[in-house]
C-alpha cells in the first residue's frame, strides 16, 4: 500500500513565525491548500492513493476547514500526532533546552526532525503501508506527472527517491562522529566505495521536503540500528541535527546508487520565506527547479507566476536551464545564494545547494545515481 504524507502547521510556523510575501501573510492553511491543489491536479487525480495530513498535538485546526480541504479530494485523511509520536526521546529533559544549538528552532521543530528520522516508519508500517511519498505544506509539484511514481519505484527496485540534491551542515559533525563509530564497530555494514563517496563530501544530501521511500529499508538493519543510535544520542534536539542529514547519511551509506532514484522530469518548488528585516518577504532558502518535461513556454508561465507572487524588491533570477535552482536576494544586496568563483555548485545556501554540475560529473556519487535514474 502506498501513501502520500504531509506534516502541516495550520497557523504560523513554530520556528519561522509569521511569514509574508512582502505584501500578504502566508499561513500554513494557505500553503497546504495550494500544495494539495497542485498535487491532485498534476498527479493524484490520475494515480489515486491514500493521503494523510498529520498535525501535532500543539496544533488545533478548525474542523470546518479540514472538512473543506477534503471536498473534491478523495482518500484524504487527517491524523493528530500525540503521545509517543510527538515527544522527547527517553532520557532527555526540556530543562536545558535553552542551551541547545540554535534555540530559535522550537521544540516542535525538533519533534518534526525525530518524526521524519525515526517515528514515521513504524507508524506507517503499523497502518499497513509499504511505500511513502513526503510533501511539505510549501512543496509544490508544478507540472504533470504522467506515470505512477510508486509503481516506477517498485518496478525498478528503487528504495529511496529525491527531487533536489542539496548540502547541509547544521549538526553534521556529531552525526559524522556517530557514523564513524558505528562503522568501526560494523565494518561490513557498507562498502569501501560508498564509504569513500561519503567521506568525499559528507554535507551532500537530499532535500527531503520531497522524498519517496521503501519503508522497510528504514525498519531493517543496518539503517534501523543506526537510527536508534542517533535517537539515543539526542543530537536531533541538542545539536539540531536534521532529518535531511540523517536520512541522507542512511541512504548514502547503506543503499547502492542504483537503488536510489533522482526524479528530474517534473518541475518542483520549495522555498522558505525570509523573516530578516533586510530580506523580509523574499524567498531565502530553497529552489524552484525546472523539470525535463517542462517546455520553455510552460517554464516561462511558471517562472513569471513565481516572480509576481513576491515583493518587487526581491531580485529573483530565474534561469531557463533545467534542474538548476533559482537565485534569490533583495535588490541592492549581495545575493545570498550565489556561488564563489570556480565552485562546483550552481548556487549555494546554508541549507540547500542545487548540484546539476555534480550530477553531470563523471565518477561523482550523484552522477552514479543519475545514470540509473532516467525516466525519459
Amino acid at each position: 500500500m502506498d501513501v502520500i504524507v504531509y506534516l502541516a502547521q495550520f497557523g504560523n510556523h513554530s520556528s519561522y513565525g509569521q511569514q509574508t510575501d512582502g505584501v500578504n501573510e502566508i499561513t500554513g492553511t494557505f500553503k497546504l491548500n495550494h500544495s494539495l491543489t497542485k498535487l491532485y491536479e498534476n498527479y493524484v487525480n490520475n494515480f489515486p492513493c491514500d493521503l494523510i495530513v498529520f498535525y501535532s498535538e500543539d496544533d488545533n485546526p478548525d474542523p470546518i476547514f479540514l472538512k473543506e480541504l477534503k471536498e473534491g479530494r478523495p482518500r484524504l485523511d487527517f491524523k493528530k500526532l500525540e503521545g509517543q509520536w510527538w515527544s522527547l526521546p527517553p532520557g532527555l529533559s526540556l530543562s536545558n533546552s535553552a542551551h541547545w544549538t540554535l534555540p530559535s528552532f522550537s521544540v516542535g521543530y525538533r519533534h518534526m526532525i525525530r518524526w521524519y528520522s525515526k517515528l514515521i516508519w513504524p507508524y506507517l508500517h503499523g497502518l499497513g503501508y509499504t511505500h511513502v511519498m513526503r510533501m511539505d505544506d510549501d512543496s509544490y509539484i508544478l507540472s504533470a506527472i504522467n506515470y505512477n511514481l510508486f509503481e516506477y519505484m517498485r518496478n525498478h527496485n528503487k528504495r529511496y527517491a529525491f527531487r533536489q540534491p542539496c548540502a547541509d551542515r547544521i549538526g553534521l559533525k556529531p552525526l559524522s562522529a556517530l557514523m564513524d563509530e558505528f562503522l568501526r564497530d560494523n565494518p561490513h555494514a557498507t562498502t569501501p566505495e560508498l564509504l569513500e563517496y561519503y567521506h568525499q563530501d559528507k554535507k551532500l544530501g537530499f532535500y527531503n521536503n520531497w522524498f519517496m521511500a521503501d519503508i522497510s529499508f528504514f525498519l531493517s538493519p543496518p539503517a534501523s540500528t543506526f537510527i536508534d543510535i542517533v535517537d539515543r544520542s539526542h543530537i536531533m534536539y541538542t545539536k539540531r541535527t536534521g532529518d535531511l542529514l540523517i536520512q541522507s547519511a542512511l541512504v548514502r551509506m547503506f543503499l547502492q546508487p542504483k537503488e536510489i532514484q533522482w526524479f528530474q522530469d517534473f518541475t518542483y518548488q520549495h522555498v522558505t520565506i525570509s523573516r530578516r528585516t533586510i530580506q523580509s518577504g523574499c524567498p531565502s532558502v530553497g529552489a524552484l527547479t525546472r523539470g525535463e518535461g517542462t517546455d520553455l513556454l510552460q517554464w516561462r508561465e511558471i517562472s513569471e507566476r513565481f516572480n509576481s507572487s513576491f515583493d518587487p524588491a526581491c531580485d529573483i533570477r530565474i534561469t531557463a536551464r533545467k534542474n538548476v535552482c533559482t537565485v534569490f536576494h533583495r535588490l541592492g544586496e549581495m545575493p545570498r545564494l550565489v556561488c564563489p568563483p570556480n565552485s562546483t555548485y550552481d548556487c549555494v545556501g546554508a541549507e540547500l545547494c542545487a548540484m546539476e554540475s555534480l550530477g553531470l560529473k563523471e565518477g561523482h556519487y550523484l552522477n552514479k545515481i543519475a545514470q540509473s535514474s532516467s525516466t525519459w
